[in-house]
């Protein structure tokens, strides 16, 4: 099978790692052609993610926009990001001024999430891509503070570690500063983010047939909106250790079987609930199995993009995927 991350347009190198050795390389989708970020660049090179930008017109309009939002935010004191006043924002509104260039931008991010039946194609698609675009710099942004928190941690526990008599002392080594708290970056602003990601994903050619995501957020938005329209399933959910670098990732395989059978019986999830073994915290992960029975991943895609009513599809013998699986992969 063919793995696609969603619904972001951003990973790190820590998620792709551990995402690889579950199903191999990703497929990342990107908003626009210029301005891919090192990290992801290199993670292509490695071999761990493959690059992918289906809609390439309008790219002029579409970095003029992303440099007046940028400016605007650079204006705004409190703003320590691109993203941060957008996604900080209520649902449906948006911190601009009332200039009319950044009304018009407001209006082209806003424009996907509540779909007009009578718009242009190429709107929605330039809305979801600028969307996209001031997602991804909130989603890297927020990834490198994160990085420095994990680094002052790490400080911390050292520094506990080499003062004498600090049992004595009362402190908890191993528990220095407490748990540090992480937001699930798909929770803000989730079921724009999936329209958005899901109308960029339809303008690929080679749509890949496993959605892969980690935000329970991203979960829970499917399940609540499009359970009854995808006949969307809670299939299994296992606890499973990190392979070291298999040749062959161990669900890549079982999932590519499971898409293709008429019925989604115990049985034939029985390979994957087989997966599921004790192994410790910080060598297991979390993975939960949900599909769009008999819905294949075009029309699925489709679906969440424009919020469409699915009708009864032909599931012919012929077909290798009958089902659009999608995969959640917790710590």
């Amino acid at each position: 099978m063919t793995p696609v991350y969603m619904p972001f347009t951003y990973l790190s190198a820590a998620t792709a790692g551990r995402l690889n050795r579950l199903v191999g390389p990703l497929v990342v989708y990107q908003p626009v052609e210029s301005g891919i970020s090192e990290g992801l660049t290199a993670l292509a090179a490695d071999g761990g993610i493959d690059i992918r930008t289906p809609i390439t017109r309008d790219d002029e309009r579409l970095e003029a926009a992303l440099a007046e939002f940028t400016q605007w935010a650079r204006l705004n004191p409190g703003k320590t990001t691109a993203g941060a006043g957008f996604f900080s924002a209520r649902q449906g509104e948006v911190p601009f001024f009332d200039e009319s260039t950044i009304n018009q931008i407001r209006s082209d991010i806003k424009n996907y999430g509540t779909p007009d039946a009578g718009s242009e194609p190429d709107d929605s698609e330039f809305s979801a891509r600028l969307f996209l675009a001031v997602a991804q710099d909130n989603d890297r942004t927020t990834d490198g503070l994160d990085n420095d928190l994990n680094r002052f941690k790490a400080m911390e526990a050292d520094f506990l570690d080499s003062l004498d008599g600090a049992d004595e002392a009362g402190f908890n080594r191993h528990g220095a500063g407490g748990e540090l708290w992480r937001e699930d970056p798909g929770a803000r602003q989730t079921i724009q983010r999936i329209r958005a990601w899901s109308t960029l994903a339809l303008a690929d050619s080679g749509l890949p047939n496993l959605l892969v995501t980690t935000s329970p957020a991203v979960v829970d938005t499917l399940q609540e909106t499009f359970a009854e329209t995808l006949r969307l399933d809670t299939l299994a959910t296992i606890r499973m250790s990190l392979p070291d670098d298999p040749e062959v990732p161990p669900l890549n395989a079982v999932l590519s079987d499971l898409a293709g059978q008429v019925a989604l019986s115990a049985d034939a999830l029985a390979p994957f609930t087989a997966l599921a073994e004790s192994a410790p915290d910080d060598a297991a992960v979390t993975v939960t199995l949900l599909a769009a029975v008999g819905h294949r991943p075009a029309a699925a895609i489709a679906a969440m993009a424009r919020g469409a009513v699915l009708r009864g599809e032909e599931n012919g013998s012929g077909q290798a995927t009958r089902h659009t699986l999608i995969l959640l992969v917790q710590n």
